[in-house]
Order: C-alpha cells, then structure tokens, then sequence
C-alpha cells in the first residue's frame, strides 16, 4: 500500500505541477499583457519577486495534484457501493483543494465568490465523474463479450 501511495504523489507532484503551469501560462497570455505571471497578482505581491511566487505556486500546484491522485485510492475501497466511493472522494476533494485554491489566490471566502468556485468544481468533477464511469462501462462491456465469446 505505501508503494501505491508513493506512486500516486508521485504523478500528483508531475500532473499537478504540469496543469499548473499551463493554467499560468493561459493566464498569462490573456491578463499580463505578454508577461509570463505564475498566478494572480494578489498572489505574486505576497512575495518579493516572481521567481519566489512561482516557487510557492509550483509546491501549491503539486499538492492540488496530491490530492487529486490520493483521493483516487478511496475508489480501491472495493466493497463500498459507488455512491459512498464518490461521496466521501467528493468531500475529501473538494474539503483539501478549497484551502489549496484559496491559498493560490484562485478563490477566496467571500461567500458569492465560494459559492461560484463550489458550483464550478461540482461541474467539473461531475463531468470527469461521468466521462470514468462511462468508460468503464465500456470496459466491462468489452470484457463481458470477451468471456461470452470465449464460452
């Protein structure tokens, strides 16, 4: 299980880090006028200088990674029903990348803009929920016609 585990932080450090960066560069062509800017400037100014705000937004990226990539393993809980699984991956996603989210400057407590980031994470993850599930819909399909044709 540790292996696993450290496998999982291991992708969430590289694909978090990774998505970071393209969101920053995204928000860089389209707010900083040609600039390259690692994240909002209320972020950058709690720092002497951008090199120190990318630094801390690369090690926010990789822990929104984390925990992403560890959330996953509550799905290995194999004798849960699908409506806990999700639920409780939901909660745990959504309750450990709020503070991470509002730490990077994406969000804040103001309760109009919580309550856009909430319906925009909901969206999100209801989205990528439906796109794995139909996937492995079709997995199971194939491999039920895999075992009838070997009958």
């Amino acid at each position: 299980m540790l292996k696993k585990v450290l496998q999982r932080v291991g992708v969430g450090i590289v694909v978090g880090t990774f998505i970071g960066l393209m969101l920053s560069i995204h928000y860089s062509f389209n707010f900083a006028e040609g600039s390259y800017i690692p994240s909002t400037p209320a972020f950058i100014a709690h720092f002497p200088n951008e090199l120190y705000a990318l630094i801390a937004s690369i090690g926010i990226w990789s822990a929104m990674g984390c925990v992403f990539s560890l959330s996953n393993l509550i799905y290995s809980e194999t004798d849960w029903s699908i409506l806990k699984m999700t639920s409780i991956n939901f909660a745990v996603s959504y309750l450990s990348f709020l503070p991470l989210a509002i730490l990077a400057g994406w969000t804040s407590w103001e309760l109009g803009v919580l309550f856009d980031f909430t319906l925009t994470f909901s969206t999100i993850y209801i989205i990528i929920w439906l796109s794995s599930m139909l996937k492995a819909k079709k997995e199971i399909e194939t491999l039920n016609r895999h075992l009838d044709h070997n009958k």
